[in-house]
């Protein structure tokens, strides 16, 4: 080991010594310094005044004291000092200075000690602000993912409505024209041979007069379908079980699949728009039994729940994946996003539960307005 080696390991041990010393006169008192022979120690080992006060330094952050153990650690450092003096010197005024130096060095070594205190409670702090604002934008930046999800989501379904809009219209355009259309030319038709036939056989005027009114007649019950679908009148002038139940006779005239229709003499009569949904919820899905359920009969309920109307349309057809449709990207799908979209405007919860053999169960359920509450 070389000589700078060995002074390396004899001031480490130095060190440690100074720190068990003063640990043991911060815990239980007494002339810790003294005992420990601390001051003729450093003076053999040519430790000064100031490196033992650095070596005093390390050893209070090391030991972690707190503050309130200052007085006790300025006298440790005192009398370790006054050692050293008195090793050096011997002479009374030199302790008395050196001592005064000790006081002034151990009330700094307090400061410092109370100083360090304080940056480990703010850097403890700092860390939990850290943490916090980490927190709080990892937050914010889930909800704008999920905004821009949801934005994605929205613009979607927008263009999917529009594009179904269209359709819608091209639909009812062609069936115009061809239904309603055809039926006026047949009209015409028949007037036509009327004025030209007028001093012809009257049985034969009879016949072309009935035919002119069959014709008439189919034309306005096309009408009156198409007014059903785009806003039944009865709706509005009866309310919603009368317009259910007129729209089931005729859903089943027209299809041939029959329909029990059941109203709770308890169900509240919602308000407009309520009404409104509830009517849409039950066109759409008894138009998906029409045409994709298969299925031999159905039923239509309207009955009160806690604090709302539950419409229920169940049938006994083939089941289907709820999730997988709900989610599809195909057109034909879309009847079941604006059946949960009118519902979920007006405040309402939505579900459709589909197994097999059971058939479907499509529930809306709308809240009725609280007395004094906003429309």
């Amino acid at each position: 080991m070389t000589r700078r080696a060995a002074r390396t390991s004899v001031r480490e041990s130095f060190e440690r010594s100074y720190a068990a010393g003063l640990g043991t006169h911060v815990r239980q008192g007494g002339p810790g310094a003294v005992k420990a022979r601390i001051g003729p120690l450093a003076a053999t080992l040519r430790i000064g005044i100031l490196p033992l006060a650095r070596i005093h330094d390390r050893a209070v952050a090391s030991l972690s004291l707190t503050p309130a153990s200052a007085a006790r650690q300025e006298a440790f450092f005192a009398a370790a000092v006054a050692q050293i003096e008195q090793a050096n010197c011997g002479t009374p005024e030199a302790l008395l200075a050196f001592a005064r130096l000790a006081a002034r060095l151990g009330r700094r070594t307090g400061e410092l000690a109370s100083a360090r205190a304080r940056l480990a409670e703010q850097t403890t702090r700092g860390r939990s602000l850290r943490a916090e604002l980490d927190a709080h934008a990892r937050e914010q930046d889930a909800c704008l993912d999920r905004a821009r999800v949801m934005e994605k989501r929205l613009r979607r379904l927008s263009h999917r409505l529009l594009s179904a809009q269209e359709d819608e219209r091209l639909r009812i355009s062609r069936d115009l024209h061809d239904a309603i259309g055809q039926e006026l030319a047949g009209i015409n038709v028949g007037l036509a041979a009327l004025k030209q036939g007028a001093a012809a056989d009257s049985r034969e005027l009879g016949t072309a007069i009935t035919l002119t009114q069959q014709l008439v007649e189919r034309s306005m019950k096309t009408v009156h379908h198409y007014a059903w679908e785009l806003r039944p009148t009865v709706l509005d002038d009866l309310g919603l079980v009368p317009a259910l139940r007129s729209y089931v006779k005729a859903f089943t005239s027209r299809t041939g699949i029959p329909v029990r229709f059941g109203s709770s003499s308890k169900a509240t009569q919602p308000d407009a728009d309520r009404s409104l949904a509830l009517f849409r919820v039950a066109q759409g899905a008894l138009s998906n039994v029409e045409r994709h359920a298969r299925a031999k009969r159905a039923r239509l309920s309207l009955k009160a729940v806690p604090g709302a109307v539950r419409l229920e349309v169940s049938d006994d057809g083939r089941s289907f994946d709820v999730h997988g449709m709900e989610t599809a990207k195909k057109e034909r799908h879309l009847g079941l996003l604006v059946m949960r979209e009118r519902v979920e405007m007006v405040g309402g919860t939505f579900s459709i539960v589909s197994s097999a053999p059971r058939g479907t169960t499509v529930r809306a359920d709308v809240p009725l307005p609280t007395a004094g509450a906003p429309e």
